[in-house]
C-alpha cells in the first residue's frame, strides 16, 4: 500500500471491536503505529499530556462512557493543532440522526463497523490508501458514509 508510517488512534470502549480492528490492520501491508483509548476522554488526556504528538486519523467509536464520540469530535475540532485531523467515526449505529450529527460536527467519514472480517479489511485498506488531500478538497456528502 504504502511505505509511509501512519500514527492511528483508535478510541473505542469495546476490547472485542478493538482487537478485530487491530487484527484488521495487522492483516494489510501497512506500516502503523496505533494508540489505543477507551474512551474520548483518555484520548484527550494523552494529547494534553504529548501535545506534540499529532495523528494522521482518528477513528472514533460513537457510544462510550464519560466522554463520548460526540463530546470528542467536539474537542478535537475546537483544538487548533488538531483540528484538522482526519477523524473517521467507527459505530455500530446506523442511525442517520447520529450519521448527521457527526457529520454537522465535522467528521470527515463514518464506518459503520463491519461485522465480517474481510469487509473491515476492505474498509481499512480504502481507507488507508484514499488520497485524502483530493478526497476533502472535492467532498461530498454522499462519500460520508463509508460503504464495507
Amino acid at each position: 500500500m504504502t511505505d509511509s508510517k501512519f500514527n492511528l488512534w483508535l478510541v473505542d470502549d469495546d476490547e472485542d471491536d478493538r482487537a478485530f480492528f487491530i487484527e484488521g490492520l495487522e492483516s494489510l501491508n501497512v506500516n502503523f503505529e496505533l494508540e489505543e483509548f477507551i474512551n474520548g476522554k483518555e484520548a484527550v488526556s494523552f494529547f494534553e499530556e504529548n501535545v506534540s504528538v499529532i495523528p494522521d486519523m482518528i477513528f472514533l467509536d460513537l457510544n462510550m462512557p464519560i466522554m463520548n464520540g460526540i463530546e470528542c469530535l467536539d474537542y478535537i475540532r475546537t483544538h487548533e493543532r488538531l483540528k484538522n485531523v482526519i477523524i473517521a467515526m467507527y459505530s455500530t449505529s446506523s442511525s442517520g440522526q447520529d450519521i448527521q450529527c457527526c457529520y454537522e460536527k465535522g467528521a470527515n467519514l463514518y464506518i459503520i463497523k463491519p461485522n465480517r472480517f474481510q469487509d473491515l479489511k476492505n474498509c481499512m485498506k480504502k481507507i488507508l490508501s484514499m488520497n485524502w488531500p483530493d478526497f476533502l478538497c472535492n467532498f461530498k456528502k454522499e462519500d460520508f458514509i463509508l460503504k464495507a
